[in-house]
């Protein structure tokens, strides 16, 4: 009887089971193994598209998996990102590039010998064979070395371009006629091949099938365009027979691309002369279509055939960390270009057009399902028997054998096409991959676009009709799939093409003239709101995707991993940024109406901010508020409208802080949240803060250049700025006052209040407005009055609190501290306190600034009395007066009493940061109510120059005042210090650097210069602020290395570094008229020297040259003397990088090679106002310095720098040579060059080992 299964299976368990006692199932078994086990069973790897290829996804779901194993290994160690690739094989690629380049400077010198009169065409014609032999012959030598296949496969490849050269050469001298041209160049082809054969290279064998694709389009001039086809049939079938007998993926992607290259440039062309050879145009539609029929169809077979091989294309993609797409996608792709030049040449006969597009998608589509596995059996019915019939027809109706029974044969044919065509795609669908998906909705809306002539207004509505339907399906097939590719692209490209070809006609992307497209304004403001209608469910959906910016070549770099870490790159964030760049390309009279603007923005807004307020958004609250009011700002300035903008971002950040303090909250119970979902306070200063800026443009009433349609329907002048004024009010009242006493940071809000009060008020005067001037008005005492009354006093109590917290909390340690020592006895173990080791660095940070404030500075040095109200009065104040000085053009009246009143509002601040025994905090070492004074004092002195209509330069007294304003302000932060050496240096940069501000800001507006020469004018208002003023820094120079040397005397530390002292030397020379200048970059180069900062001669050179520019106006002696300064002053860092180099200092080598790049070849530059010889010769120099430096020292980066100043000196002789230099001179510059490069490579080659180890 047979046994039945489950009997066998029963029997197995029992003679599996143990016997006796099993002390496995006492003992803990180790679960992470088998966890691991499962996990690894769970996490299939992603399938990859054989056609497409392993490309770089631009689009991710959520943050990638860890491939940290638990235990801390990785199965597979990470991919080294393009800064670690290069690091490691930078040398050996800096040495390729110089072979390659060697090989370039020697192809050159055959141009020269084959063309220039000075040789006899015998002479030329034998240097040429002699360097095509020896060319050859290192070839022969070096193509069998691993290490120089490379160089000598190229010099191979320059060997036969000589060749082919000498062939055209000997045709121009009369040596040859077109016959015998056209017999040489085809032996030399077959020449190329037999050395390709011989060398087993790809490359060598590219060279000839390009070389016939030119000799083909060639033949255009004697055999017409059926030459022309036929020589690019026979090209296109040369290229794949050697790639199918070479087993090839090189030749076959080559081949696709290039066939369809020359086929469009032929079907586009106006009879063009490229290099000398005539581009012959197709006529013949039929004889165009027939050639792309049969170059597709091989095509289409050699791309399924070599779909998984390797390629030079993939690997140039994988190289540049794209990923490594798949010879069938990379050379369909690249040979699409070609085909679509083809297809734009008959774009406006939209039947031939449609026809050729149909032809390559009934070709490629069932190539590319094949590739994806499909069975080829299954797809004839689709490909290989429709098509011969379909295209006998199609010539019969185009030659008149057959009637065309409903339209012309062209449609006829792309109608059946298509039809069968979607057929198998809709058959085979399951195989189609997203990458496919996203790639051909974009194709074909680029396409839509080409075939669709949208000049017409109907034919636009049609276009947008069309590319409507292609989002709104990939949208929903997005969704389908959970696919953030297809989500990322129907996001985001949409508006890229408005970008492109929807802004106004003088501005678009892409030319009018190319594309002409007229829409509807009204038809593109539904297409724009569509267009977010379809965002909202993919945010919602598939909002945590993103831009991957973990691949090697966009996530390479500190700024783009910051980027992902903030969320910035987040779908949500990214789609909201592309649609405000979108709006503000596109926003324009006659494209967009008035009511579409606001209707776009406002619905866009609004949608983000009710989504943060439903905790549905995956985007940062700062990044969607400051974005969108700056492209509001910039749409106001063109086209007004400033109260819906104002309304708008109120409501907004309503909804957003109110999230933000709902996120807050659920922090302080213990959940997980981001910080930047949680700063209410730094919201609210972002938008009070924009709003003041949108008031401001109000209350310019500045007249608009331009409208839009439906504009002057909208509020405009006192309605506008009433509806704003009262919008910017309700803002003030309902966003910030009640949450002014729960902010942690209560200066930065409260000055955006003030100021959207204060912006509201000065708006109303300039406008006339009593209404607005009493809402103002009251809105201010109001809001004054009760940031007084709430504000100030709790954060003064609650500073005085943690200062007496804190030391109560130190003495009682110190106590229980006392007490231990005690017990222990004489035990040498002591506590460490982390709480006083953080507050030691701060105490460190502070001391570079200012001095300790007593015995316990240690503990409570950091806690200040912060008087957020004085300052905000303080900037008021300043506000007020910048006002009137910008209106008024008199800036002296107003910082007069800017200063008086300012000086009062310090004096309070003082006293009652005396009354709490607390001191003021600090800005750059200047106490914040003297710093924030000195600072609008300045920007009030600006807003006069600028404001004054009948300004003149010589006119220079407001500096002056400015200047006594900012000494006696100086002068006062530093009474009853104890500190002065701390905070004189301090003082003294505030002042130089206010200054410069001011002369840099208005020197740009073109109202005043930089530096102020004293022999410009005889006037006294120029002579006595000019010289004032340079007194002022030779005094403030001399103090400021006083207090250096007073430094090094005690023995105290560098209070400013490298940078600082850069800085200083940098202020001064800026606005010195010489003298100051100069003694400021000879003293911070003398403290670098005791300090060793190499940074600071370098800063320092690069800027002195002003100073000795600015002598040079009024020391006649001196007078175009600065390119030499330069040059010597360059000269002389490379003698010190030298001696530095014999007496191995490293330390300064680098700084010295700096000021001579930086300075020798600008002053040869500046010597003669152009590129010149001199300029060519310093540029070697400094080039021969840093290389040989590089190699001696093994410093890589100063041989690539020498690398790269020698390709600029290859530039310079260019130009020089395009200026008018003989051949001769060239001749010598490029042989002196391969010279020098032989050399180098040469020496690279026999110290490769140290070089790649350094």
């Amino acid at each position: 009887m047979e046994r039945d299964k489950e009997d066998e299976i029963l029997s197995q368990k029992n003679f599996q089971k143990d016997s006796g006692v099993n002390l496995d199932k006492f003992l803990i078994s180790s679960t992470l193994e088998s966890e691991i086990q499962e996990e690894s069973q769970k996490q299939e790897s992603p399938e990859i598209d054989l056609a497409v290829g392993d490309l770089a996804e631009v689009f991710s779901r959520g943050d990638a998996p860890s491939r940290i194993n638990r235990d801390g290994t990785v199965d597979t160690p990470p991919e080294n990102d393009s800064v670690t690739e290069y690091a490691l094989e930078g040398e050996k690629r800096l040495h390729y590039g110089l072979m390659i380049s060697m090989i370039v400077v020697w192809s050159a010198i055959g141009t020269i010998v084959g063309t220039s009169p000075i040789f006899s065409h015998t002479i030329s014609a034998i240097g040429l064979l002699l360097m095509a032999g020896f060319g050859m012959w290192l070839g022969e030598i070096w193509i069998p070395r691993k290490s120089m296949h490379l160089l000598g496969v190229t010099w191979i490849i320059i060997s036969m371009k000589i060749l082919y050269g000498l062939a055209i050469s000997m045709y121009a001298w009369g040596w040859v006629d077109s016959t015998e041209l056209g017999i040489s160049l085809l032996g030399l082809v077959l020449l190329n091949i037999g050395v390709a054969q011989h060398h087993d290279e790809d490359a060598i064998a590219t060279q000839a099938t390009i070389v016939l694709l030119a000799i083909g389009s060639a033949a255009g001039g004697p055999y017409g365009q059926e030459g022309v086809a036929m020589m690019i049939g026979l090209g296109t079938l040369l290229f794949h027979a050697l790639a199918y007998f070479r087993n090839s993926g090189n030749l076959a992607s080559l081949g696709i691309a290039v066939s369809y290259l020359w086929i469009g440039l032929h079907a586009i062309s106006d009879n063009w002369i490229l290099f000398g050879i005539e581009v012959t145009q197709f006529d013949d539609e039929l004889l165009l279509f027939l050639l792309m029929f049969g170059v597709t169809g091989i095509n289409a077979v050699t791309a399924t055939k070599f779909a998984e091989a390797e390629n030079w294309f993939s690997s140039g993609f994988k190289a540049m960390g794209l990923g490594k797409p798949g010879l069938w996608s990379v050379s369909v792709g690249l040979g699409m270009i070609g085909a679509l030049l083809a297809i734009a040449s008959s774009r406006l006969e939209t039947g031939y057009a449609l026809a050729q597009l149909i032809l390559l998608l009934s070709a490629f589509t069932p190539s590319y399902l094949v590739v994806r596995g499909e069975q080829w059996q299954r797809l004839q019915r689709y490909a290989l028997w429709p098509a011969p019939v379909l295209l006998g027809i199609l010539i019969l109706m185009v030659r008149g054998v057959l009637d065309a029974p409903v339209s012309e044969p062209w449609s006829i044919y792309a109608v059946f096409s298509a039809a069968i065509t979607t057929v198998a795609i809709l058959n085979h669908q399951h195989a189609v991959s997203d990458h496919v998906l996203w790639i051909g909705s974009i194709v074909i809306v680029i396409l839509l676009t080409l075939l669709i002539p949208a000049e017409e207004h109907g034919m636009a509505r049609v276009l947008l009709c069309c590319q409507s339907v292609v989002w709104i399906g990939l949208a929903l097939i997005a969704i389908k799939r959970d696919s953030p590719s297809l989500a990322g692209t129907a996001t985001l490209a949409p508006w890229i093409w408005l970008i492109f070809l929807a802004s106004n006609i003088e501005g678009r992307l892409i030319s009018n003239d190319i594309l002409p497209i007229n829409f509807y304004e009204l038809d593109i403001s539904i297409y724009l709101i569509m267009l977010i209608l379809i965002q909202v469910p993919l945010n919602f959906r598939l909002g945590d995707s993103g831009v991957n910016l973990a691949g090697r070549l966009v996530g390479m770099s500190e700024l783009s991993a910051r980027m992902r870490d903030s969320g910035m790159m987040r779908l949500w964030n990214i789609s909201f940024i592309t649609i405000l760049l979108a709006m503000l390309f596109i926003t324009s009279p006659g494209v967009i109406p008035a009511y579409g603007m606001v209707s776009v923005l406002g619905f866009l807004l609004i949608y983000h901010s009710l989504a943060m307020r439903l905790d549905k958004h995956q985007g940062t609250p700062r990044t969607i508020l400051v974005s969108w009011s700056v492209a509001a700002l910039i749409l106001q300035w063109r086209y007004g409208l400033g109260a819906f903008w104002i309304a708008l971002l109120g409501i907004s950040s309503v909804l957003v802080v109110s999230w933000s303090e709902k996120n807050a909250k659920r922090l302080e119970q213990g959940e997980k949240i981001s910080h930047q979902a949680i700063m209410p306070g730094n919201l609210i200063t972002i938008c009070l803060g924009f709003i003041s800026i949108m008031l401001m443009l109000i209350g310019l009433d500045e007249p608009l250049n331009k409208t839009l349609s439906y504009g002057e329907q909208f509020p405009n002048d006192i309605t506008n700025l009433r509806l704003a004024s009262l919008a910017a009010v309700a803002t003030v009242v309902g966003l910030y006052l009640p949450r002014a006493s729960k902010l942690e940071k209560l200066l930065p809000s409260a000055i955006t209040s003030l100021a959207v009060i204060v912006t509201v008020g000065l708006a109303a005067v300039s406008l006339e407005d009593n209404f607005t001037l009493y809402l103002g008005g009251s809105t201010f005492v109001i809001t004054g009055a009760w940031l007084a009354a709430q504000g100030e006093i709790r954060s003064r109590m609650k500073q005085v609190s943690q200062r007496d917290e804190r030391l109560e909390k130190y003495l009682a340690r110190q106590r229980m501290n006392e007490d231990a020592e005690k017990v222990s006895g004489e035990s040498n173990i002591k506590m460490v306190d982390a709480e006083l080791l953080q507050l030691s660095e701060l105490q460190k940070k502070r001391s570079k600034r200012r001095s300790s404030t007593g015995d316990y500075d240690l503990v409570v040095g950091d806690i200040h009395h912060k008087p957020t109200i004085v300052i905000s009065f303080i900037i008021v104040t300043i506000l007020i007066g910048v006002f009137f000085a910008w209106t008024s053009g008199e800036s002296l009246p107003a910082i007069s009493i800017a200063s008086f009143v300012s000086v009062l509002f310090i004096g309070i601040a003082r006293w009652r940061a005396d009354q709490v025994n607390l001191q003021l905090p600090d800005i750059m070492g200047i106490e914040s109510p003297v710093a924030i004074t000195m600072a609008g004092l300045t920007l009030i002195q600006i807003s006069g120059r600028l404001g004054d209509s009948n300004v003149s330069l010589e006119y220079q007294w407001e500096i002056l005042v400015l200047l006594g304003a900012l000494v006696i302000l100086a002068g006062i932060s530093l009474l009853g210090r104890k500190d002065l050496g701390l905070r004189i240096p301090s003082v003294l940069e505030g002042i130089v650097l206010l200054l410069l501000t001011s002369k840099v800001l208005t020197s740009l507006m073109g109202v005043d210069k930089i530096q102020l020469s004293p022999t410009f004018s005889d006037e006294l208002s120029w002579l006595v602020p000019v010289i004032s003023v340079e007194i002022f820094l030779i005094v403030a120079v001399l103090l400021f290395e006083w207090v250096e040397s007073q430094r090094i005397k005690r023995k105290l530390g560098d209070h400013r570094g490298a940078v600082g002292r850069v800085i200083w030397a940098v202020m001064t020379i800026c606005i010195s008229f010489g003298v100051a200048g100069v003694l400021a970059g000879i003293f911070a180069v003398k403290n670098s020297l005791r300090w060793i900062q190499p940074a600071v001669p370098v800063g320092v050179a690069l800027f002195l040259p002003l100073s000795w520019s600015a002598l040079e106006e009024w020391l006649h002696p001196l007078e175009g003397t600065t390119p030499m300064f330069m040059i010597i002053l360059g000269a002389s860092g490379l003698l010190c990088s030298t001696i530095c180099v014999i007496r191995n200092n490293q330390v300064w080598i680098s700084a010295g090679l700096w000021v001579g790049h930086l300075l020798v070849p600008s002053g040869a530059f500046i010597q003669y106002q152009q590129t010149s010889v001199l300029m060519m010769v310093s540029i070697l120099v400094v080039s021969t310095a840093s290389w040989l430096i590089g190699v001696i020292t093994l410093r890589r980066g100063w041989r690539v720098v020498g690398a790269a100043d020698l390709v600029l000196a290859w530039i310079v002789a260019g130009l020089l040579m395009l200026s008018g230099g003989t051949s001769v001179m060239l001749l010598v510059m490029l042989l002196s060059t391969a010279v020098l490069l032989g050399l180098v490579t040469w020496l690279g080659q026999q110290y490769e080992t140290e070089l790649a180890k350094s």
